[in-house]
């Protein structure tokens, strides 16, 4: 019995010493201090006994806010992530993560389904339909954005191919025809002077 109780007195101790620190660094995130914030959250965590999976999950969350304020996007997704794979409802960590998603281009689709799912779980907080929305405008620029970069690309080495023949990209042109797509066709080209005069 005495064992079990020294057990349990030094959990509480533990406990109370993560609390302390989970106090101090949300004071660190009042004052503006991010980095001294997740300073003290990452101790925090490196305390918490695993079983302890809601102050856990607080605790990441908390760290995740810290990184945004930073703009630290990987991390912060990283651990809003670890926060949510505890299985302890956090909805906050959800939305750290839907938002950190949404500053990473190759997560635009997976911070859509995060908003998604607060949306399910809170229909009427409308401001995540304007986020969802914002992110979407994302996607649309990212993908333009790589259509722009790859057409360039496939035209530099459209040029390299086409460079010993004296032709270039230019040389060519796109017309659209009766199926509804397009034909490559050799733009003509304009007469020179000296092939006026010998024409006269």
């Amino acid at each position: 019995m005495v064992i079990v109780e020294e057990i349990i007195e030094g959990s509480e101790d533990v406990l109370k010493t993560v609390e302390e620190l989970k106090k101090d660094g949300n004071q660190h995130f009042g004052e503006g201090d991010w980095s001294g914030a997740a300073e003290k959250y990452e101790e925090a965590l490196r305390l918490c006994p695993e079983e302890a999976s809601t102050q856990k999950s607080l605790l990441l969350s908390n760290l995740a806010a810290a990184f945004i304020k930073q703009e630290e996007w990987q991390k912060a997704a990283e651990n809003a992530s670890r926060a949510i794979e505890l299985g302890v409802p956090n909805e906050k960590a959800l939305e750290r993560r839907a938002f950190a998603y949404s500053n990473l281009s190759e997560k635009y689709e997976s911070s859509i389904e995060d908003y998604e799912q607060i949306l399910t779980l809170y229909p009427n907080r409308t401001y995540i339909r304007q986020k969802i929305d914002n992110v979407r405008k994302k996607i649309d620029q990212r993908n333009e954005e790589l259509k722009t970069d790859v057409l360039q690309k496939l035209k530099g080495l459209g040029d390299f191919c086409l460079k010993p023949f004296g032709l270039s990209t230019d040389s060519f042109e796109l017309k659209p025809n009766s199926e509804g797509g397009y034909s490559i066709q050799m733009r003509d080209r304009p007469n020179t002077q000296e092939e006026n005069q010998s024409s006269a």
